[in-house]
């Protein structure tokens, strides 16, 4: 019984020592790639690339700009929607008038649950 228990705690210790080992080369591996792997400055742009970038900077705007009016219409569209199906202070509707008149008319302890 002993030799089991002292068998598998060699065992353990063998593969904790050799996970540690494993983990301790990723670390080294990882600090020299970053050591080693930096990106380098870019050069300078040509005129060519500037007409492009300007031209995707144009474009970019002109998307925003349409986005902006897109979600402008949308809110304003939204707004007369729900105004049209509210109804308004004054009018009160047969059916409303009733479950008005309904709580009314209830216990006060249920009137204070809701």
């Amino acid at each position: 019984m002993d030799s089991e228990l002292i068998y598998a705690l060699k065992i353990s210790g063998v593969g904790i020592v050799v996970l540690l080992l494993v983990l301790v080369a990723l670390a080294g591996v990882v600090s020299l790639m970053t050591k080693f792997i930096v990106e380098k400055p870019k050069k300078e742009e040509e005129p060519e690339e500037e007409k492009a970038v300007a031209v995707t900077t144009e474009k970019s705007s002109n998307l925003e700009t349409v986005a902006a009016i897109a979600l402008a219409l949308y809110r304003a569209q939204t707004e007369i929607q729900t105004s049209e199906t509210s109804a308004p202070a004054g009018e009160i509707n047969s059916w409303r008038q009733f479950n008005l008149q309904r709580r009314l008319t209830q216990s006060s302890t249920i009137r204070r649950t809701r």
